[in-house]
């Protein structure tokens, strides 16, 4: 089962609709998503290395690479970059790789404030990519 799955079938929770948001760049597609931590159970948040909290939110990539099919296929990357608020903190994030079975993901946990908007700007490079891909949205975030 992919982790992304396991994530949400395990947290129980139902997906908004920042879980289908992607960027598509050449060949490679990043799908990204963020979700409040206290979704997780805390079965998942041990095995990822997630702390649980009201105001932790955990932001989820998804790099893929197009084949000569055109089927997207799971491909390990590298990201940095930063959750803002709109008073101007930034959080450098810290992103970091995680595998399940095919499924390569970057995670990186941010803390924010019931009700704040936040921009997460984020630089993906994917294996074998010249240049990284850039993700940008911006997000109100609530505690649980």
């Amino acid at each position: 089962m992919r982790w992304w799955s396991a994530l949400v079938l395990a947290g129980g929770i139902a997906l908004s609709a920042h879980a289908e948001q992607y960027v598509d760049a050449g060949r490679y597609r990043v799908h990204y998503a963020t979700i409040n931590t206290t979704q997780l159970t805390p079965e998942v948040a041990r095995q990822f290395g997630v702390e649980r909290s009201g105001g932790r939110i955990l932001l989820v990539l998804n790099t893929q690479q197009a084949d000569e099919n055109g089927r997207f296929q799971s491909v390990p990357a590298t990201a940095s970059g930063t959750a803002s608020t709109l008073l101007g903190h930034v959080q450098t994030l810290a992103l970091r790789p995680v595998r399940e079975a095919e499924v390569h993901y970057v995670i990186a946990p941010f803390d924010t404030l019931d009700g704040e908007y936040m921009t997460i700007d984020v630089r993906v490079l994917p294996s074998g990519a010249n240049a990284p891909i850039r993700i940008q949205f911006r997000q109100q975030f609530y505690r649980d």
